[in-house]
């Protein structure tokens, strides 16, 4: 297995996030953990398929046929659901039960402007209290990205899952020295949401060849706390996923 893959198996088995399923038994788990577990698990699987189109936006969920394919509990299922409804990936309609949250060109304007209004504030406080440690992390990630980017331009949608890793790794090393839990909550929300975006622009619309060369401006401006040189490069790259789905028709209303 490839050292960089490695890497980001056993962060997602540590992580308890490993997308594809239970993994391999490495020990007798705790009876009091294993319903926490199960829910992990579940929760864990389902947010895989609905991010990577397994189950399309508004397509209905159908508790029973879960139950099974999961094998697992109604009760634990619902509260995967819960989980999912809180990451706004899962919504309820009443007695209707639960449908996968629909993807817009709305709904995408409004996650792209929360998203610049969060990020660009907390990269702003990174910048002007970021240490000797936050660069050095800074620089880490990056080059992380820096190879899963290679990967992901030779092959989108067999690469996007790793670099969708590094990618996270390296946005919250760029504000990991802003100071608000709160911010960091909310920015950690819409960061998710925009995942069903990002995996759409980057697997279906053309080869994401510029993406390495915005992170690479984002990276040097921050390092040089040039704030303002960041911020305008944070906001064009947070913008790129709308307007690669916009102009490619990826949505259509």
């Amino acid at each position: 297995m490839p050292g960089d893959i490695q890497e980001v198996f056993v962060e997602m088995i540590e992580s308890g996030k490993a997308a594809n399923g239970p993994v391999a038994d490495f020990g007798a788990i705790p009876n009091e953990k294993r319903g926490v577990t199960a829910i992990e698990t579940a929760y864990t699987i389902l947010r895989s398929r609905i991010i990577g189109g397994v189950y399309p936006p508004g397509s209905k969920l159908h508790l029973e046929n879960l139950k099974s394919s999961l094998s697992v509990s109604g009760s634990t299922l619902r509260e995967a659901l819960t989980r999912l409804m809180a990451d706004c990936l899962v919504v309820a309609e009443g007695q209707k039960g639960f449908t996968v949250a629909p993807m817009s060109l709305s709904d995408l304007e409004d996650l792209t402007s929360a998203r610049i209004t969060l990020e660009t504030t907390t990269l702003i406080e990174s910048i002007r209290l970021g240490n000797d440690t936050w660069e050095d992390n800074l620089v880490t990630c990056f080059h992380r990205l820096a190879r899963a980017q290679e990967r992901l331009e030779a092959d989108p949608a067999g690469a996007f899952d790793i670099w969708e890793v590094r990618n996270k790794e390296f946005h919250d090393a760029l504000v990991a020295a802003a100071p608000s839990n709160w911010l960091a909550n909310f920015r950690h929300i819409l960061f998710q949401n925009s995942e069903r975006y990002r995996r759409l622009s980057g697997t279906q619309g053309p080869v994401p060849t510029e993406v390495h060369r915005e992170h690479e401006e984002i990276f040097s401006a921050a390092m040089a706390r040039d704030v303002d040189r960041a911020v305008a490069a944070l906001t064009g790259h947070i913008r790129r996923a709308a307007n690669v789905i916009r102009s490619n028709a990826l949505i259509k209303e």
